[in-house]
């Protein structure tokens, strides 16, 4: 069975001092970020990269990591374009997917209002079961749609240029989600999971079954 690790790091009380840690390239980036939360939230995404180079050792990535993106924004390791890992950021927290195929995870903060959004989100196919669910239903299966439709486009590297819409995803009977309809052919393992109030979703292209490992890393591990 193939292995997903999940690494989460909480944006608070973060330390300054730790963006010493990043390569010099990736300390500007974020230095030159305005929104503070948002600059909170890049800086423990460079700490997760960080951390996964330190713990998986990927051929040729060097300490500090300097990882580059896609024109879509999806990122890879120029020295190691094989490692495949993603990265996301909501509300209080960072996290980053680390899998034998290629990966793409989203993390969203489950606020009931975004659902009033749900018609531009969902497949017509969705919309038919989504209208039969009460409220509180609504909302779990919003946000576990939204970031399995995040996590694939991810995956792909489609991101923005592939409307969440033209993504549909059912549940089997015991609950598992799966691709309704099947996007360029491709096959996907989707899987989505809560913590503290903040839905997971992670795709990865291939219909192999994944076991998840996820943490919530502490500072000090990050500096280990």
């Amino acid at each position: 069975m193939k292995k997903v690790y999940i690494y989460l790091l909480n944006i608070n009380n973060l330390d300054n001092n730790l963006i010493n840690l990043l390569h010099k390239n990736q300390q500007q980036r974020i230095s030159n970020i305005k929104n503070e939360k948002a600059k909170k939230q890049a800086f423990a995404a460079e700490l997760l990269v960080l951390y996964i180079v330190k713990i998986f050792k990927p051929k040729g990535v060097n300490i500090p990591p300097l990882r580059a993106k896609q024109e879509n924004g999806k990122p890879y390791f120029c020295e190691n374009t094989d490692f495949n890992f993603n990265i996301s950021h909501s509300g209080d927290y960072a996290v980053i997917a680390v899998a034998d195929d290629i990966v793409g995870i989203d993390i969203e903060k489950v606020n009931p209002n975004k659902i009033k959004a749900f018609k531009r989100v969902l497949s017509k196919n969705e919309l038919k079961d989504f209208l039969r669910l009460d409220q509180r239903e609504r909302v779990n299966r919003f946000f576990e749609l939204w970031v399995l439709k995040e996590s694939v486009s991810k995956a792909t590297g489609k991101g923005l240029y592939q409307p969440f819409n033209s993504i549909s995803i059912a549940f089997d009977n015991n609950n598992e989600p799966y691709i309704d309809k099947r996007d360029n052919g491709e096959d996907f393992s989707l899987k989505t999971m809560g913590i503290n109030g903040y839905k997971i979703g992670i795709a990865t292209i291939s219909k192999k079954n994944y076991k998840i490992f996820m943490k919530i890393l502490s500072y000090i591990e990050i500096m280990m």
